[in-house]
């Protein structure tokens, strides 16, 4: 009879209950601890850590060629990670997308997906190496540094964490959701996240506010805004906070009267493709109203989200009703949670970053003494050589004598512990007397062997397998200068592991080699409050070329607008103006800076260059009444641009139509008013014609209508208050009056080169070496469409209130002096006529000539128009409008 196949079988009844809780939890610390939470040291979960391993034993190297993603996550899969490849390469993928990694740690080749939700391509086309980041992670692993545990097959060894010479837990997140927890931890920047870890080393006790300072928060691939510190500092003292993200936009000038809101970052984590859906459903439904079009515009370049507004429709509340409703403004939950010594915890910030110094602590120790361990090796072998090269008449007889290489090891062990053996010279037994070693002279402590001091048999392996080359002369020097090296790097690592203080400079050392290999700017900006988003915060800081007409319209428009011409080109329309209008004042500002604007009364008032309506190049504008309040009979003079009205040892230069010159310190202007304050105080029958920002050190250059110039010290201008009405900065014949003002730069470093004087005092040098030091050039250009460069040194310096000398013969071919301009060789020149047509050419296509000739032909003017205004455009500017260059 068959045996019944459940009698040998014990059935034990057990609770349901009990039964189910104990699974529950075995289930659930192995997701905790086996997939969804990053270790706290290297801040991987294990499926990233294992694909970093499989990469690593796979030499794919950042400098070695491209192996496919099937191949990766089959290697993973098979060796270390059984949960299958649909796991694993959407974890493969993560870790190579940048706008999801702060520092990818996988270098990616094909499709990986996209900020839009793009899937990723098959794991069969796409290809993989990893990341130069990424190797710092992998470094020293070979070094014993850390445990290595059996795979889950107990077919091969894996480690349990990596070494991570990067504090990655921080620098680039982590989310995961395991059962009854979860971790959130966003990315940071490398730069700051490695000087706040150096902070704690060096100073253990550091308080979380003073790292805070190095640190002072998230740090998104993605970019945007934070604001809320609180809630940062919060979850850093506690492990939970939250803040708020905000997209980043620009609000830009489109056309006539219309604008465009413009995003260029979104929070991180956002679908762009499912926002543009969003807000199109939005607008759809009437919940959001004065939006015309959205279109996406992103391209390889970045990204470019354009919302085009009504006419008539106020942009920044459409904007605030978009950070309201859609996901361009979110709310960030940091949970800092990880798993320490093999059980999750919620840590603060300091003890995060303690952690990761405790495993650089017991990485770099380890392998030193690894490296430590190896170097004895070596200096036990090359001691060996150095003891038998001393010896190798004997060595040599020793060995050819022997029967064998077991008799010759044997033979050699007993000679060199001072015991005679006998061996064959020719045909004939001889007996060698051994040799006693000197401790003191091999720098040996003990080789106890028997009864005496000898060689090892590992020493004599090596003896017997050394090639015959290697006894030259050459060869031996450089035994010996080997061993003097291993022992000197024995002595420094011992050291280390003898100092907490070394061992810790070696981690500061690494870690800063790191932040200076991978480190970059902030890509999200921190602050404190909501309301701290201002309208500058949402224009981008560029370049701008502001127009301001006789009647009073002002615009702005980039300098990328305008093209490279040659000299003598027809130009193009940069300022559309009526039949009885025309531009009178040209100049260039950064869009954040601010502008002083000097009226012809001498008072002053206050913009931001972002606050004047930026229009397209042939338009007219706005009217400037709309944007200061002048008073009756003002009109804009010069203007000044600054981006620190506090700054210190800063001056504005004041010069007037009759040739009087003031100068004031920038702070007195600090205070911006919408009325206005008066800058200069004028007769009733002057004008104020120009102002120019100065350190105190420049030299003041004044031009007149009739082509006369004045070059004299700014020292000779005190300082004065607002109210002041200056003192005479040039004697001007009868009816003449003063068209330019202008701040000479001195080339100190030319003075102390050429004349040995290495003062920087205008009144201590004489007038014919400031004259030698200036270096640049003076472009004058007249009404009729001619102008010329003369170098400033042809300009003699003379005192404050002189006639001056010839700065250009006018003439009716020519006709008066408009402008005068300072210029270098790689200057460009933007030249506007009362028509409002424009030019721009090189400064160095315009003839360098002499003070008393008329110039040459700069731009063809239509019947009836003359030059109103000019002006230098700096080298960046110029750079910038290359792209348009024909």
């Amino acid at each position: 009879m068959a045996d019944d196949p459940n009698q040998h079988q014990i059935l034990t009844p057990v609770d349901i209950e009990s039964e189910m809780r104990k699974s529950y939890l075995d289930y659930a610390m192995s997701v905790i601890l086996a997939r969804a939470i990053p270790d706290v040291r290297d801040g991987l979960k294990p499926v990233q850590r294992r694909i970093l391993i499989a990469m690593n034993d796979l030499g794919l190297a950042s400098n070695r060629g491209f192996r496919k993603c099937a191949k990766i996550c089959g290697d993973t899969s098979g060796n270390y990670h059984p949960h299958g490849e649909a796991i694993i390469y959407p974890a493969l993928v993560r870790l190579a997308q940048d706008f999801s990694m702060r520092y990818p740690l996988v270098d990616g080749q094909g499709n990986y997906g996209s900020v839009d939700g793009d899937p990723p391509a098959a794991m069969r086309y796409t290809e993989a190496r990893l990341s130069k980041i990424a190797e710092e992670m992998l470094q020293d692993l070979e070094k014993e540094t850390v445990d290595f545990v059996e795979n889950f097959d107990q077919t091969r060894m894996e480690p349990s964490v990596l070494p991570a010479r990067i504090p990655n837990l921080l620098v680039n997140g982590a989310d995961g959701i395991a059962v009854g927890m979860a971790t959130r931890i966003p990315p940071h920047n490398l730069r700051e996240t490695i000087e706040a870890a150096i902070l704690l080393i060096e100073e253990p006790d550091t308080t979380l506010k003073a790292v805070m300072k190095l640190l002072p928060g998230p740090d998104f691939p993605t970019g945007g805004y934070i604001y809320g510190r609180d809630g940062i500092e919060q979850a850093y003292k506690t492990g939970r906070g939250s803040f708020q993200v905000r997209a980043k936009a620009a609000i830009e000038q489109r056309g006539k009267d219309r604008e465009d809101i413009v995003i260029t970052e979104l929070p991180y984590q956002v679908n762009k493709a499912r926002l543009i859906e969003h807000i199109a459903e939005l607008i759809q439904n009437k919940k959001i109203e004065g939006i015309a079009d959205i279109r996406d515009e992103s391209d390889r370049d970045g990204m470019r989200i354009v919302i085009e507004v009504k006419r008539d429709e106020e942009p920044e509340i459409i904007l605030n009703k978009l950070f309201k409703m859609t996901q361009m403004q979110e709310s960030y939950g940091m949970i800092l949670l990880s798993i320490v010594a093999g059980q999750p915890r919620e840590l603060g910030l300091l003890a995060l970053l303690k952690l990761f110094i405790e495993h650089r602590i017991d990485v770099v120790r380890r392998r030193t003494q690894y490296e430590l361990r190896k170097a004895r090796e070596r200096e036990h072998i090359l001691l060996g050589y150095r003891i038998a090269l001393d010896n190798i008449d004997d060595v040599i007889k020793i060995i050819r004598g022997s029967s064998s290489r077991a008799n010759a090891r044997e033979n050699l062990h007993e000679f060199f512990e001072n015991k005679s053996v006998r061996v064959l010279v020719g045909s004939r037994e001889t007996t060698l007397k051994g040799v006693r070693l000197d401790a003191r002279k091999y720098g040996i402590t003990a080789i106890a062997s028997g009864e005496g001091m000898g060689l090892s048999y590992l020493q004599i392996d090596a003896i017997l397998e050394l090639q015959l080359h290697r006894l030259t002369q050459l060869s031996v020097d450089e035994i010996l200068k080997e061993l003097a090296q291993i022992r000197e790097r024995i002595a420094e690592l011992e050291s280390i592991l003898a100092s907490e203080k070394k061992l810790k400079a070696v981690i500061v050392s690494e870690l800063r080699e790191v932040s200076k290999s991978y480190g970059d700017d902030r890509r999200t900006q921190i602050v404190d409050r909501v309301e701290e988003i201002k309208l500058e915060d949402l224009i981008k800081d560029e370049e701008m070329a502001i127009t301001v007409s006789h009647a009073g319209y002002v615009k702005r428009t980039s300098v990328d607008t305008y093209r490279h011409q040659g000299r003598g080109g027809k130009g193009r329309i940069g300022a559309k103006t009526r039949e009885d209008d025309f531009v009178e004042h040209f100049f260039t500002a950064s869009a954040h800076s601010y502008i002083l604007l000097f009226t012809s009364k001498g008072r002053v008032y206050w913009l931001k260059v972002y606050e004047i309506p930026e229009a397209a190049a042939a338009t007219r504008g706005k009217a400037l009444a709309n944007l200061v309040k002048f008073q009756e009979g003002e009109t804009l003079r010069a203007v000044v641009p600054a981006r620190n009205l506090e700054e210190a040892g800063r001056y504005v230069l004041l010069a007037t139509k009759d040739g009087t010159v003031k100068k004031t310190e920038l702070a007195e202007f600090s205070n911006p008013r919408s009325s206005g304050i008066i800058a200069i105080n004028l007769d009733a029958n002057n004008e104020l014609i120009g102002a120019k920002l100065t350190d105190g050190k420049q030299m003041v250059f004044l031009a007149s209508h009739d082509g006369q110039a004045i070059l004299f010290r700014e020292t000779e201008v005190r300082a004065m208050g607002r109210a002041a009405g200056g003192v005479n900065g040039m004697d001007l014949a009868k009816n003449d009056y003063v068209v330019s003002m202008d701040a000479v730069q001195v080339d100190f470093g030319i003075i102390q080169k050429e004349y040995k004087k290495s003062t920087q005092d205008l009144d201590e040098l004489e007038s014919d070496q400031i004259r030698e030091s200036l270096t640049s050039l003076m472009l004058t250009v007249a009404e009729k469409g001619y102008g010329k460069r003369t170098p400033l040194a042809e300009y003699r310096v003379t005192s404050r209130g002189g006639k001056g000398v010839i700065n250009l013969k006018s003439t009716d071919r020519n006709g008066p002096v408009v402008a005068a301009l300072q210029v270098r060789e790689d200057s460009d020149v933007m030249i506007i006529t009362g028509h409002g047509k424009v030019i721009r050419v090189h400064a160095g296509e315009i003839r360098e000539a002499g003070r008393g000739t008329q110039g040459v032909r700069l731009l063809r003017l239509d019947e009836g128009d003359r030059i109103a205004a000019a002006a230098a455009i700096l080298e960046e500017e110029s750079e910038a409008a290359e792209p348009e260059k024909k």
